[in-house]
């Protein structure tokens, strides 16, 4: 479940997932209607091209709120961190405390269920109520990736 071949991507991944499955950690998925929940799941063709907008726009909040919280970082930081953010196994990690994911089973489809969320949760309520919930929600894994960044390149350097 931890998809990364690079040691410290793979180091941030571990990270984030261990404050995911912390009992501290609280995370609920948006508010949506009913009609909303209807078309996520009876609407194949419209559920497809919101997981493609809900992956774009998730990414781009996450690289926003990256350069908020690390504003004097690198782009090797802010690639990593936002892969690692935004990767379908740290979404089926969310999902899995939520109880609605197994994670015997692939990651694929639950990653791209949660971007179809994210983006129906955008055209219900707008961008600022969009940028306002991963704030809220995604703050202490943006938090923990940073660190997670640092501590590994920690050690690589110490280990040469």
């Amino acid at each position: 479940m931890f998809p990364f071949s690079d040691r410290i991507s793979d180091s941030m991944q571990r990270r984030v997932v261990s404050v995911i499955q912390s009992p501290q950690f609280i995370f609920e998925l948006p508010s949506l209607s009913t009609a909303s929940w209807n078309m996520i799941l009876y609407d194949g063709h419209r559920r497809e091209r919101l997981e493609f907008l809900g992956d774009a726009l998730i990414g781009a909040s996450i690289s926003e709120e990256l350069f908020r919280c690390w504003p004097n970082e690198g782009p090797g930081f802010y690639t990593k961190a936002r892969s690692v953010l935004t990767a379908n196994s740290t979404f089926a990690h969310i999902m899995h405390k939520l109880g609605f994911h197994n994670m015997s089973h692939p990651v694929k489809p639950t990653g791209d269920a949660f971007e179809t969320i994210l983006a129906t949760y955008h055209k219900e309520r707008g961008p600022d109520a969009f940028n306002q919930y991963v704030r809220q929600f995604f703050l202490p894994l943006v938090n923990c990736v940073g660190h997670g960044y640092h501590d590994a390149r920690c050690v690589t350097f110490s280990s040469k």
